[in-house]
């Protein structure tokens, strides 16, 4: 008897540690490579992500100094490893360059048209779709025609060139200047503002890259009395007229579903997806005071109305 029970004994710590290992092997790895946790945008993609996805991932901040391209290319290359969540330019071109056989998701790059991509590249936008955008800049603002951009080569050229594309289709035209830096953006604006009725900031690096000069930027308009448009909540206290803005905690979500899908083996149709998640906030003092005619039944798709 006591035989027996050693037996069965055996047997099922065997049984136990078989399925153990098995559900162990199963367990895909997932990295989500984070070009800093310390940048609040990157961190609510990163924390959004976890939450909503249904595996354990290993983070890497490649600010941290201990990262040097060997023990980083020993992490990506990582025989466990499945997937990759890259947050940021710097973290995605790290993916490519080290794991670029793998599935790697990107979020919050700028332009990701300027990006390297794979067969197994898929990613979230930085931006808003843009025709999106510009229906929703002409259904409250019936009368604006001629919009003006501030572009650089470096980050946003491609996406400038497809926002033209997109205007013409509905019936505006899209005025751009090309600069480098913020510097020559205020020599630029003086030029483009007589040829506009509203400047469309968007999130371009090589423009935004100095405070003084963008709040210089902002003060020729509103001297001009020419309304900004643009893309984040934080312009909404520097007399900002419109912004259609990103909700960031739905990108995490958003790239955890891919993921997911990933996994799972399921078929992706939208390699990049647009944010699903946005919200509109309208000053309209601002759009009072520049002459802007707006539609009052418009108003039900701000989020939310300054007055």
């Amino acid at each position: 008897m006591k035989k027996r029970w050693l037996k069965i004994g055996f047997l099922s710590v065997f049984l136990l540690a078989y399925l153990w290992s098995n559900l162990w092997a199963e367990s895909p790895s997932i990295i989500v490579l984070n070009t800093d946790v310390k940048v609040e945008k990157y961190q609510f993609h990163q924390d959004a992500f976890i939450q909503n996805i249904s595996y354990t991932p290993t983070i890497i901040n490649l600010a941290d100094p201990q990262w040097n391209a060997e023990k980083l290319s020993h992490s990506l290359r990582g025989q466990s490893v499945k997937l990759v969540y890259a947050i940021g330019a710097k973290a995605y071109m790290a993916a490519i360059e080290y794991a670029s056989e793998l599935p790697i998701i990107f979020s919050s790059v700028i332009n990701f048209f300027r990006l390297p991509m794979t067969q197994q590249t898929f990613g979230v936008s930085e931006e808003l779709n843009i025709g999106m955008q510009l229906t929703i800049f002409r259904y409250i603002f019936p009368d604006i025609k001629r919009i003006g951009v501030l572009y650089s080569r470096q980050y946003t050229k491609e996406w400038y060139y497809e926002a033209v594309k997109q205007a013409q289709s509905m019936d505006l035209v899209i005025k751009g200047r090309l600069v480098s830096d913020s510097y020559q953006s205020l020599a630029a604006i003086r030029g483009l503002l007589n040829s506009v009725d509203v400047l469309w900031l968007i999130p371009d690096p090589a423009i935004l890259n100095n405070q003084k000069h963008l709040f210089s930027l902002l003060n020729q308009c509103h001297i001009r009395q020419k309304a900004v448009f643009s893309f984040h909540e934080a312009f909404a206290k520097h007399g900002v007229t419109l912004i259609t803005s990103v909700d960031e905690a739905t990108v995490g979500r958003q790239a955890a579903t891919m993921a997911s899908r990933i996994l799972a083996g399921k078929k992706i149709s939208d390699k990049v997806q647009f944010p699903a998640g946005s919200q509109v906030i309208l000053n309209l003092n601002n759009a009072q005071s520049y002459g802007l005619k707006y539609r009052e039944g418009a108003l039900k798709v701000v989020n939310h109305l300054v007055e």
